[in-house]
């Protein structure tokens, strides 16, 4: 909790502190401000010149990446922050959720 403190009053960076889905534990994750799947989606978008952006996720830190995607899932262990933002719910983690439904929607033209 010190380093959270510390780190998210510094705009410099973007910080999430949350427990692990799979485990008990509890993480802090601490990275540059502009360091996000968001970004990295706003860059690619640009870069890339898409129409539509499917995403995928599990966890709070996936909300920003949602919040710019035409379509976003969660998969059925997500939590529930996550869960209320998206588009829809895939299949868990353990039984391929994501490729399940890559296989039945994507289009590989």
């Amino acid at each position: 909790m010190p380093l959270y403190e510390l780190f998210s009053q510094d705009g410099r960076f973007r910080c999430t502190i949350q427990q692990e889905l799979y485990r008990p534990e509890y993480w802090c994750e601490i990275m540059p401000g502009k360091a996000t799947k968001a970004e990295a989606i706003k860059s690619l978008k640009a870069l890339w010149n898409c129409d539509r952006i499917v995403s995928f996720g599990d966890a709070v830190n996936d909300i920003p990446m949602f919040e710019l995607s035409d379509e976003c899932y969660a998969v059925e262990n997500a939590v529930p922050e996550l869960k209320k933002a998206a588009t829809g719910i895939v299949d868990s983690n353990d039984r391929d959720g994501v490729a399940k439904w890559l296989e039945r929607n994507a289009c590989f033209d």
